[in-house]
């Protein structure tokens, strides 16, 4: 009898990975936006219009086996045709340089996520809170649906980004927020 509860215990265990799949994110119902502070007193908000990515997700356990994504900078919104292609300029982000920023999740520890942000080729470790909801059936595909919202803050000088723009003009902390649905 103990050796059939540890043979099932253990295949349990190296079967729980298999139990995650793939999900496909829902464009339409996600999006990677970010805000920074502008002259110390008003908040400016932003998105990248153009992004994709892959989650492997168990719905039952919540437990993310993979979570990575990748964004266009020359994609960035933030209402102002005129901020947007200077922040598209080589002092910021030289989207004709560095065209993509990515995100490869490493691990996830209960409400949050470690991972590796490379921006302009540098890479820095970010721990993010993560809020994960569903999973819920969509009535006309019959699939199910997850949706994770992720966020976080990050300092734009770690990232070369506007190095030579003062903190009073644009703060260096950039809070992140993404919201992902995504359906099996």
């Amino acid at each position: 009898m103990n050796k059939f509860l540890s043979l099932a215990a253990v295949s349990a265990i190296c079967l729980t990975p298999m139990m995650a799949k793939p999900f496909i994110i829902d464009k339409s119902h996600s999006s990677v936006g970010f805000q920074v502070e502008h002259m110390l007193i008003s908040k400016v908000n932003g998105e990248f219009d153009n992004f994709e990515g892959t989650l492997d997700i168990d719905p039952k356990t919540k437990k993310i086996n993979k979570l990575e994504g990748q964004i266009s900078i020359s994609s960035i919104d933030t209402k102002n045709k005129k901020r947007d292609a200077h922040l598209n300029a080589n002092d910021f982000f030289d989207s004709g340089k560095f065209q993509k920023a990515t995100f490869k999740m490493t691990k996830q520890e209960g409400d949050k996520i470690y991972g590796d942000l490379t921006i302009k080729n540098i890479t820095k470790p970010v721990i993010w809170e993560l809020e994960i909801n569903g999973p819920v059936t969509n009535p006309n595909t019959k699939k199910q649906l997850m949706a994770l919202d992720i966020e976080g803050k990050i300092n734009r000088k770690d990232f070369q980004v506007g190095e030579s723009t003062p903190n009073s003009l644009v703060s260096d902390e950039v809070k992140v927020k993404i919201q992902i649905e995504a359906s099996e």
